[in-house]
């Protein structure tokens, strides 16, 4: 607007004015630079193609503007549009963009493979968070978003921790998913408390509260993997006599897992998370029994049906808490959905 008032009052030429507003557009790409400033790998990506897009499209037009410029006064004359110099600069900032588009474009993929590839190892990186930027927190609905989107990559790590510990997978293996579920879980942490400083809807305040106890139900799986990853026997004779029976429980707690696992698409019913739970219940009983008369009958020693009652039941409740967690997120869904459709109707 400054260049479109300086150039109806003769201040500058048609030219000089539309290098202005060739120079303002490079200027608007520090803001997002400083918005990207600690943001997430995605959202400097996005600041890095928005300075390429107008830095690309200012040396364009730049090297073409004694040309463009002519050819804008031809389009004003076919137009019937008056001489004045604001109609040509407006022409000229709206064929700025449209030229921009042209040449970005084709150049879009391969902006795509160097940006990805220029900001791969952070987000290669499993324990920063993907989702949480503090740029989303001015919009409730957002930062909730956002806030959803990492406890589901929390509940993936989790899950998969139960699955290695069902697996016999020792601490040691389980330990760098127990990193990872930790500094996503700080991140998250961090990130509700600097949610909760500002003010939210009763909606949000109550989409925070489900969002939260689903993160909850998360770490307790991923605890509950890592203290029966603690208790697994390495080494197990040939004839032990609760071996099948083991078997069972482990494979009907993965089954359910896998069904809970939240980067499951698409989604599992809740009439198959429903069997699965119960089937493992039950091989759990078994199990639990079986245990309990080896040891009555001496055929296990008592140190040893204690560890495997304890890692039994700590992978129990790690697929307990799983299966919690998908029933939450599952009614989150289905609340959002109906307050949508409510407001809609309204």
């Amino acid at each position: 607007m400054i260049a479109i008032t300086a150039a109806q009052g003769g201040l500058l030429s048609t030219q000089g004015a539309a290098a202005v507003v060739i120079g303002a557009n490079i200027g608007t790409t520090a803001t997002a630079v400083m918005a990207a400033v600690g943001a997430t790998p995605n959202a400097r990506r996005a600041a890095a193609a928005h300075v390429a897009f107008n830095v690309i499209t200012a040396v364009a037009a730049l090297l073409l503007l004694p040309w463009l410029i002519d050819a804008l006064a031809r389009m004003r004359q076919a137009m019937d549009l008056p001489p004045d110099p604001a109609v040509k600069l407006a022409l000229f900032h709206t064929s700025f963009n449209v030229l921009g588009v042209v040449l970005m474009w084709p150049l879009a993929g391969w902006l795509t493979r160097m940006l990805q590839a220029r900001f791969r190892r952070r987000e290669e990186d499993e324990a920063q968070p993907r989702f949480l930027d503090d740029n989303v927190l001015a919009v409730p609905t957002l930062a909730l978003d956002a806030l959803e989107r990492e406890t589901a990559r929390v509940g993936q790590v989790a899950v998969r921790m139960a699955r290695r510990a069902v697996a016999g997978e020792s601490a040691a293996a389980v330990e760098g998913d127990r990193v990872v579920l930790a500094s996503l879980d700080a991140a998250a942490e961090s990130f509700v408390e600097r949610m909760s400083r500002r003010e939210m809807p009763q909606r949000a305040a109550r989409r925070l509260g489900r969002a939260l106890r689903v993160l909850r139900y998360h770490e307790t799986t991923g605890e509950q993997a890592v203290q029966a990853a603690e208790l697994w026997r390495s080494t197990r004779a040939d004839d032990d006599p609760i071996a099948q029976v083991q078997a069972d429980f482990d494979h009907a707690l993965d089954d359910l897992l896998a069904l809970c696992d939240p980067a499951r698409v698409p989604p599992a019913r809740a009439g198959d998370v429903k069997l699965a739970d119960q089937a493992m219940e039950a091989t759990y009983e078994h199990l639990k029994s079986a245990l309990l008369d080896q040891g009555a009958t001496g055929r296990l020693s008592m140190a040893v049906m204690e560890a495997e009652l304890r890692r039994s039941s700590a992978l129990r409740r790690a697929g307990q808490q799983a299966r919690k967690a998908y029933e939450h997120a599952s009614a989150d869904v289905e609340s959002a959905s109906g307050e949508l459709a409510r407001d809609a109707r309204t």
